[in-house]
């Protein structure tokens, strides 16, 4: 009975109007939040009241752009340099935040690499750099912050993922690895939580989002499948917090995906990746690495 109360409050969201959660009490820090998705989402929070705003990169001129435009907004905003995938590096500069900032109640692990490259044709460094960045780094963050929101009882994990981790694509094993990788670990986390009062997680997995890191990236039918904009995922986002959703896909087609993997024979699924042309969408890849 309880499950079906559950399916039912579940429907009724997608007709009613929920309420969504205050964030004028909320620090929220943002890896990769120099650019791109990040950049998006430190205006979406600001602009919806949060109260402190922290920003996480490797390159102090898009942190201090984006940390001059918040604080334009009319929210503290800070940023540090800082390699998520270094684990030594976020366990010292988490201890720098709180120190300065104060206790961090929501956590958005973005920031991500793509080196855009077959198995073979990729360097060995380059692989263990997307797997450190885009899969551990989370580890790393989430345990550098996740005790405290459990001793306040106040908290939220965020994951920017991919719709990648639940169908890969040719030409870049190392970021369809990873973040496959992360997912795992995100729906574990929000199990983990369960009994954690206060305390949530939500993933996000967006198609392509038009941002310099899949420049060049293009597939058969761009108008039937156009790239969402960050300013668009950075908004449902901050509305999934908000709702406490724990999973959004985008767009809301990407759940056929999922039913399609699920039912589909893997020669039909090859038959789609080559006519709508993820099989070679990569072919003309220019991202940022």
């Amino acid at each position: 009975m309880h499950m079906i109360y559950l399916v039912a409050k579940a429907a009724v969201g997608l007709v009613l109007p929920a309420k969504l959660r205050d964030l004028s009490r909320e620090n929220v820090l943002i890896t990769g939040g120099g650019r791109g998705i990040g950049r998006q989402l430190a205006r979406e929070f600001a602009a919806r009241g949060a109260r402190k705003i922290v920003l996480w990169g490797r390159t102090e001129k898009c942190l201090k752009e984006t940390t001059e435009e918040i604080r334009q907004m009319g929210t503290e905003c800070h940023y540090f340099i800082c390699d998520v995938g270094n684990r030594e590096e976020v366990y010292q500069t988490a201890k720098a935040v709180r120190e300065k900032v104060g206790d961090i109640t929501i956590l958005v692990n973005n920031a991500a690499v793509v080196h855009g490259k077959s198995l073979m044709d990729s360097d060995d460094d380059a692989l263990l750099k997307s797997q450190h960045i885009n899969t551990l780094g989370q580890f790393w963050t989430t345990k550098a912050f996740l005790p405290r929101m459990l001793e306040l009882q106040n908290g939220h994990i965020v994951c920017l993922n991919s719709v990648l981790a639940l169908s890969a694509i040719p030409g870049a094993i190392d970021y369809c690895t990873s973040k496959a990788s992360a997912f795992a670990f995100m729906e574990s986390l929000t199990l983990g939580l369960l009994d954690c009062p206060g305390v949530s997680a939500t993933t996000v997995l967006p198609f392509h989002t038009s941002t310099e890191m899949f420049q060049g990236m293009r597939v058969r039918f761009p108008n039937l499948f156009p790239p969402l904009k960050p300013e668009t995922v950075a908004r449902r986002t901050v509305e999934a917090v908000q709702l406490n959703q724990a999973l959004l896909l985008l767009p809301w087609t990407m759940h056929a995906l999922v039913i399609l993997k699920s039912i589909l024979p893997q020669a039909a699924l090859e038959e789609i990746h080559k006519f709508s042309g993820t099989y070679t969408c990569m072919n003309t890849f220019k991202g940022r690495t």
